[in-house]
């Protein structure tokens, strides 16, 4: 994640919800986006679209352990953490990274300049008071541009994966070291 974390470890509690301004990416809901969501599906009815619902936003919550904290390049500080998703949300690693002021590095999307509302959906007037110690814009876009230039993958990676097989029920477990 880009900057040094605060705090070791917690739990993200956030809801998700489909971002209509910036489809088909998620962001945290908030009473605002609901209210331009409903917005959005009022205005598509009246120009004919006849089958649209408005999705309610989901619980939404992920637990994170501090593996490490760490500078990238010779410079800038990031936090290695380890994600473990109670919900499995679409792009819920990525959003709540970056609700937190920490996003994913590299992450194209949700990261600072990327294709999602950025803040995970939260306005960045708010983002000092709900993350005091975030990562600034300015290490956000520092690190960025060091790993567009670099040609770096966006450094989220499943470790570990288990499951059961789907026809022996036999526990399979795969591990993987991050490549980052």
């Amino acid at each position: 994640l880009c900057g040094h974390l605060p705090f070791d470890e917690g739990v993200i509690d956030l809801p998700l919800q489909r971002d209509h301004r910036h489809p088909p990416f998620m962001r945290v809901s908030t009473p605002k986006s609901e209210e331009a969501a409903a917005e959005a599906v009022q205005d598509l009815k009246s120009h004919g679209w006849k089958k649209l619902v408005m999705k309610r936003p989901k619980q939404s919550q992920t637990e994170f352990k501090v593996l490490s904290r760490e500078i990238y390049g010779e410079e800038y500080p990031v936090t290695r953490v380890k994600y473990t998703p109670v919900t499995g949300r679409t792009h819920q690693l990525r959003v709540h990274s970056a609700a937190m002021g920490h996003p994913i590095v590299a992450d194209l999307a949700y990261g600072i300049l990327g294709e999602a509302h950025p803040n995970g959906g939260f306005d960045e007037d708010v983002m000092p008071e709900l993350s005091p110690g975030r990562a600034s814009l300015g290490l956000q876009k520092e690190i960025n541009d060091t790993v567009q230039a670099e040609g770096k993958c966006m450094c989220l990676h499943a470790k570990e994966l288990s499951f059961a097989h789907p026809v022996t029920g036999k526990e399979m477990t795969f591990v993987s070291p991050a490549p980052f």
